[in-house]
């Protein structure tokens, strides 16, 4: 499935309004926010059908999954092109079978959980709280909305000239190294080992965190957590190394464009279970056969470190590009 969905889910009382535009998306928050209310009323919408209160409006079929778990495999799979949306009471959804299972699928899936799911590659941008906005008032309806918990990839730091921790230990730790030299950059080697790397690296000058953030988000939390405790940290996390080059405009293709314009268009969730995944497969494409560009992730090319170098560096915010 490709594409940006928009759902309305309401009754007399309650109205949500949200869009789902990748393959995983999370939704968080504490209690008393909505998110149980969510499930609740897909469910009975479920269990009784269109008609008795509850309405839902989307472009794409809308299902929830409340079976007991045992089954969840054979119940899944025979949702196609839909919207599914799983509560965090079942455990299958942090197993790595559950993630071999979604990286083939044709559908989104929202996931209601406090917990991450570190067996799934989503991204920062795709985690979300619930809140209850001013668009109604009782007794009208109460309107809910989701909003990113983590909006943009930046918080500054206050030092000038800082370490570097790249999440990456290939094509853009390689880049970053020849930016600020080796003794500046550090490789985390995943992201799985970001958050010990950067507990590791960390002393008295400033650190700053470049991880991809297409992938990212089972990590978000505690790195973010960390770095506002410290306060010499600063975080960025464009959507992965690969997005900066194709965004840079150093391969001079204006199809390009259009399709950063509006990922969502192009990323079809059967082939790719992240949009680094499919960032990296668009720019090995666009460069292949070509000796001077072609893009490889474990040897990145002097067309990518020379004088283009700066024209990638400059799809950083200002604020973080400074710091390097």
């Amino acid at each position: 499935m490709i594409g940006k969905h928009h759902v309305i889910i309401e009754t007399s009382g309650l109205k949500y309004s949200f869009e789902i535009r990748r393959n995983i998306t999370i939704i968080q928050g504490d209690s008393a926010t909505g998110k149980t209310t969510l499930i609740e009323l897909l469910s009975d919408y479920k269990r009784r059908g269109p008609g008795q209160g509850i309405t839902v409006t989307s472009d794409v079929p809308v299902y929830v999954y409340t079976g007991d778990g045992s089954n969840w495999k054979y119940e899944l799979d025979g949702v196609k092109e839909s919207l599914v949306f799983i509560d965090e009471d079942y455990s299958f959804v942090f197993t790595k079978e559950f993630a071999g299972f979604l990286a083939g699928s044709d559908n989104y899936y929202i996931f209601i959980t406090r917990k991450p799911l570190y067996e799934l590659p989503y991204s920062t941008q795709e985690i979300y709280g619930i809140r209850t906005s001013g668009k109604y008032h009782f007794p009208e309806q109460i309107y809910h909305e989701f909003y990113p918990l983590y909006p943009g990839s930046a918080f500054t730091a206050t030092e000038k000239r800082i370490m570097i921790l790249v999440e990456d230990k290939e094509a853009g730790y390689q880049f970053y190294k020849n930016i600020v030299g080796e003794e500046r950059c550090i490789s985390a080697e995943g992201n799985s080992t970001l958050y010990s790397k950067m507990i590791e690296a960390d002393a008295d000058h400033g650190l700053l965190i470049i991880a991809d953030g297409a992938a990212f988000g089972p990590y978000i939390e505690k790195v973010k957590k960390y770095a506002d405790l410290k306060g010499h940290m600063a975080l960025y996390f464009p959507e992965s190394f690969e997005w900066m080059i194709l965004k840079s405009g150093i391969l001079h293709d204006t199809s390009i464009n259009e399709i950063l314009t509006h990922p969502e268009d192009y990323v079809d969730s059967r082939e790719y279970i992240s949009w680094e995944r499919f960032f990296t497969a668009l720019l090995q494409e666009k460069t292949e056969g070509d000796p001077v560009k072609q893009y490889s992730k474990s040897r990145l090319s002097a067309f990518y470190t020379g004088e283009n170098a700066k024209n990638i560096l400059q799809v950083m915010p200002e604020e973080i590009r400074k710091l390097i």
